[in-house]
């Protein structure tokens, strides 16, 4: 079967105006739909957010797992699409339990989530990040370790906001909540485990668009 693909009439296009090589055509095409499906992906993560009431927490959901991603990488899917339709999934479907679950726990049993998520976390960050892809390798020594240093430092800085949300903020369980979520899917696709899931998700997604 063939896989759909709606950037491949744009590349087209831009191959025959530019005279560009095959080669230079399929990366002008990844890059397209690394693009697209990301503007898609974002927007219908916080549509369905929005549909399910709980919005900010899936915004913050997608906020702290993105501070975190950007410096310690993680297990990636084959396709932007798998990316994408994972994170419509994933996104809302966090930011649901904690808007639930944030009213649900006590002040103590909130921070004592909190705090135990952050030592694991900690932990791993510590010992996986970051993680690159075959497409970025990280080849550096140095670079790798100043990767690691701050992707340790933005999870101590989400982690600080959320005990000053805890302490101030009327009604903030539920964020500080979604933040921890977050951060906690973020961590897990650090490891290899996490790595083994997400290939997991592409053959599913392979063997159905092949079945």
């Amino acid at each position: 079967m063939v896989k759909f693909n709606v950037v491949n009439p744009f590349a087209a296009f831009l191959q025959k105006e530019l005279n560009l090589t095959q080669d230079q055509k399929e990366i002008v095409s990844y890059g397209l739909q690394v693009l697209i499906y990301s503007l898609i992906g974002v927007g219908s993560i916080l549509v369905a957010g929005w549909l399910l009431g709980c919005f900010w927490t899936t915004l913050t959901v997608m906020v702290s797992t993105g501070c975190l991603r950007v410096v310690s990488g993680g297990a990636h899917s084959k396709t932007p699409l798998t990316c994408g339709i994972l994170g419509v999934f994933l996104g809302p479907s966090l930011g649901k339990m904690a808007a639930l679950c944030g009213e649900m726990l006590s002040p103590s049993a909130l921070l004592m989530l909190i705090t135990v998520g952050f030592l694991v976390s900690l932990y791993t960050v510590s010992r996986f990040a970051p993680v690159d892809s075959p497409a970025k390798p990280i080849s550096s020594v140095e670079k790798r370790g100043k990767l690691r240093f701050v992707s340790v430092a933005v999870l101590c800085s989400i982690t600080a906001v959320q005990i000053l949300l805890f302490y101030t903020v009327v009604k903030a369980p539920q964020i500080v909540l979604a933040a921890s979520l977050g951060v906690w899917w973020q961590a897990f696709t650090l490891t290899g485990v996490g790595h083994r899931f997400v290939t997991f998700l592409d053959d599913l997604k392979e063997r159905r668009w092949t079945g």
